[in-house]
């Protein structure tokens, strides 16, 4: 195409005309590309399999680049970043050195970058969840840890260009530089064992799926923690039962304040009384947290069961308990399971909250812990069940809450998945058999064992049990037997 060149170019005139110009500069060099003349400053460094040059038609800069033969009268060439012939020698060496192993090792030079391995690990993993074959929980954690592994990956391009012991020092980097105290107020410990195993553990399958494709030969080192066990247990320590009441107790007024503790009115009470019930059947069910949201009403069922209770002077009464039989959904952590527990009541609460907050009963397929929108809500999030999120910021506020009102301020660092400790806790201190309450949890008998041998032996003595029912009744915590 030929271009006209008016006698006064305007702006816009100027503006096609040097795009022309790039546009036809660049088809030269295209069109010229592996002639002789193309090849500027030429230096072979091995014989009919490495040289550098810096590209005669190159629009822009005299960098060198190295050309060399991959096999199958196929070449690769890479820009070396340097017009210094001394630094280009010796960075093509190195660059060849790495390929050429890469290539004996199985591997291909016409690979793809780091980030475009990335992406298509996570659509397979999604592909996996698509199928039922892997858990959506499970994804999310695997998300969160491999945001680490492109931090760590950042400074390279292609997968042959990582080190064997990229990782070595990866504990250190992962508690100092990936992590900020001020940016974890709710947690303010580095990242234990246990976390850093389980991220580490991620990015091995990020490698095994890029070495099945023969994308990736090296022999990543990861730098496993020993993992303590009895701490591990720790890192959601179960209630103490003076602090479960403490918890109850400040509830039960702390769910009706109109106003914050810094003085602020409360836009909306509705959630924290949800939020009272949601810690009350946790603790009195065992579940995990991820394993209440995704309930639905159809998952429930009630039945009731009658106590004989002595008032004391030979008096006796009829008490009406309310046991609940919870199906949890196959896509959890354990799968499906049945939970026979005593949160009915609790459970009953919450139905009439909704009730009353919306003006009808709640359906069969609505979720237990519903969203039902505030007055600044955005229609998208509404029918939704509740995020964990959105229930851990309630908790951090109650806690907060608790500390200015009440001065009380836990030594032990609780979570909402304590409240799953105090439950299995409870139930061993109770007597209730290590086996059965495993299969209330989906816990293991190993796991299960773990948290037996906290439990002492002397305290579950029938007089201590007894004291033990009546105190943990008075915090909402049901003790009666299931059967």
């Amino acid at each position: 195409m030929e271009l006209s060149l008016p006698d006064n170019p305007t702006q816009a005139d100027l503006v096609v005309i040097e795009n022309y110009l790039k546009s036809a500069k660049k088809k030269l060099s295209s069109s010229n590309w592996g002639k002789k003349d193309s090849y500027g400053n030429k230096k072979t460094l091995i014989a009919s399999k490495l040289i550098i040059f810096q590209p005669s038609q190159r629009v822009k800069g005299d960098n060198y680049s190295m050309r060399y033969y991959v096999g199958d009268r196929k070449y690769k060439v890479l820009s070396l970043g340097t017009n210094d012939e001394t630094k280009a020698t010796e960075k093509a060496l190195e660059k060849w050195r790495v390929l050429s192993n890469h290539i004996d090792g199985g591997g291909s030079v016409f690979e793809k970058s780091i980030v475009e391995n990335l992406d298509e690990y996570l659509n397979h993993l999604q592909g996996l969840v698509d199928t039922e074959q892997l858990n959506k929980k499970t994804l999310t954690t695997k998300k969160t840890s491999l945001k680490k592994l492109r931090l760590r990956l950042d400074i390279f391009q292609k997968l042959s260009e990582i080190p064997e012991n990229n990782l070595d020092d990866y504990v250190t980097w992962r508690r100092t530089k990936n992590w900020d105290r001020s940016h974890h107020k709710n947690n303010p410990k580095p990242p234990s064992n246990l976390t850093i195993n389980t991220e580490l553990k991620d990015f091995k399958g990020f490698f095994d799926y890029c070495r099945d494709k023969k994308r990736f030969t090296k022999e990543i080192k990861f730098p496993y923690q020993k993992v303590d066990w009895k701490k591990s247990i720790e890192k959601n320590p179960s209630f103490s039962d003076e602090d479960w009441s403490s918890i109850v107790y400040y509830t039960r007024t702390w769910s009706k304040k109109e106003t914050t503790s810094n003085g602020k009115l409360r836009k909306n009470n509705f959630y924290r009384l949800v939020f009272v019930e949601f810690l009350k059947i946790l603790s009195n069910s065992g579940m995990r947290v991820h394993e209440a949201l995704k309930l639905q009403w159809n998952d429930i069922t009630f039945r009731k069961k009658y106590e004989i209770e002595n008032t004391g002077k030979s008096n006796e009464r009829k008490r009406e308990r309310i046991i609940a039989r919870i199906q949890i959904a196959p896509d959890t952590k354990t799968g499906r399971r049945e939970v026979i527990c005593p949160a009915g009541i609790y459970l009953k609460r919450l139905k009439e909250l909704y009730k009353k907050e919306e003006g009808r009963m709640p359906q069969k397929d609505d979720f237990v812990f519903r969203n039902i929108g505030t007055k600044t809500s955005k229609n998208s999030h509404i029918g939704n069940a509740l995020s964990d999120s959105f229930l851990r910021r309630i908790w951090y506020e109650f806690r907060d809450d608790l500390r200015d009102d009440k001065g009380i301020e836990f030594e032990e660092a609780y979570t909402l998945h304590s409240c799953r400790a105090y439950y299995i806790n409870k139930r061993l201190e109770l007597g209730v058999s290590p086996v059965v309450v495993a299969d209330l949890v989906g816990h293991s008998i190993k796991t299960m064992e773990r948290h037996y041998k906290r439990i002492r032996l002397r305290q579950l003595e029938s007089e201590i049990v007894n004291v033990r029912r009546k105190k943990l009744e008075e915090s909402d915590f049901q003790t009666f037997d299931l059967d």
